[in-house]
C-alpha cells in the first residue's frame, strides 16, 4: 500500500430524466470525496453491481472503506414487509453492500458507515429499522432538515467513553440530520454511542470490531464548515492509514 490510505467509497445510481431517459449513472455526492482528500485519503468510488466476480480483489485493495447515504433499506432484510411509509428501496444495492461490509467485518478493515450506511451495519448484524419515524410516537423533534445541507440542527448525546467522544473530546454536539428512517432494535454486538433527546440512535461502535463506526448524520456535509466533521474524517482516514501499515 502506499503512504496515501485508499478509502473506497459505496455508489449509488441515478437515473436520466432528461438527455437520456432511463440511463443509468454510477455516482456519489461530492462531499465525501472531498471530505476524503481532505483529510489526507484517496477516494475511490465502488459502484455496485449484480455479478461482480473481482469484488473481493478490488476490496482487498482498499485501506478503508465508507458506506454511503442514499435509497432506504428493504425491510425485506429485517423480517418486514413494505409499509406505504417506507421510500424507495434499490434491493440490488442492498446485497451488494451486505457483501462489502461482510468483507469489511472478516478482514478488519476500517469502516465508516453514513445515514443509510449505519442502517445497513445494523441490518447486518441482525437489527431492525423504524421504516419511518413517524412509526414512534416518541420521536419528536425534526429528523429531516430542508434546509442548508451542513446546517447542525439538533443536539447528540454522546457516550464519554466511546471512540465518538474521543475523537471530537466533546459529550454534546449539534449536528445535521436528513432521514426518516432509524434504528429500531440494536445489532447484535453493536454499541449506541449517541442519541438525540429524544432517544435515535445516531452512531454506533462494536468492541470486537473497533475499525467499525458509523453515523447516522452526514458529517460529510457539514465538513464544509465543521473542525468536528473534519475531525471524524481525520481520524478515519489516520486508522485506515495505521491498518495498512501493520499489514
Amino acid at each position: 500500500m502506499g503512504s496515501t490510505p485508499l478509502i473506497g467509497i459505496t455508489g449509488s445510481q441515478l437515473i436520466d430524466k432528461d438527455f437520456f431517459p432511463g440511463y443509468v449513472k454510477a455516482y456519489v455526492n461530492n462531499d465525501y470525496i472531498r471530505s476524503v482528500i481532505e483529510a489526507g485519503g484517496m477516494p475511490v468510488i465502488i459502484p455496485f453491481a449484480k455479478d461482480y466476480p473481482a469484488l473481493d480483489e478490488l476490496l482487498g485493495k482498499l485501506d478503508g472503506i465508507i458506506l454511503s447515504g442514499g435509497h432506504d433499506i428493504s425491510p425485506w432484510l429485517y423480517g418486514e414487509e413494505l409499509r406505504p411509509v417506507c421510500g424507495e428501496i434499490c434491493p440490488e444495492r442492498d446485497e451488494f453492500e451486505l457483501k462489502v461490509i461482510d468483507y469489511a467485518a472478516k478482514h478488519r478493515v476500517p469502516l465508516m458507515g453514513i445515514c443509510r450506511g449505519h442502517q445497513l451495519v445494523n441490518v447486518y448484524y441482525g437489527g431492525t429499522l423504524l421504516q419511518d419515524l413517524k412509526e414512534n410516537p416518541k420521536i419528536t423533534i425534526k429528523h429531516w432538515q430542508n434546509q442548508s445541507p451542513a446546517l447542525a440542527v439538533h443536539e447528540l448525546a454522546i457516550d464519554e467513553a466511546s471512540e465518538f467522544a474521543n475523537i471530537i473530546s466533546k459529550t454534546k454536539w449539534r449536528t445535521n440530520s436528513h432521514h426518516h428512517q432509524v434504528v429500531d432494535k440494536l445489532g447484535e454486538g453493536l454499541k449506541a454511542t449517541a442519541h438525540t433527546s429524544d432517544g435515535v440512535v445516531e452512531a454506533m461502535e462494536r468492541d470486537d470490531y473497533p475499525e467499525l463506526i458509523t453515523y447516522q448524520f452526514h458529517p460529510e456535509m457539514m465538513s464544509v464548515n465543521s473542525p468536528e466533521a473534519k475531525a471524524l474524517f481525520t481520524a478515519f482516514v489516520n486508522k485506515a492509514r495505521e491498518e495498512a501499515r501493520g499489514q
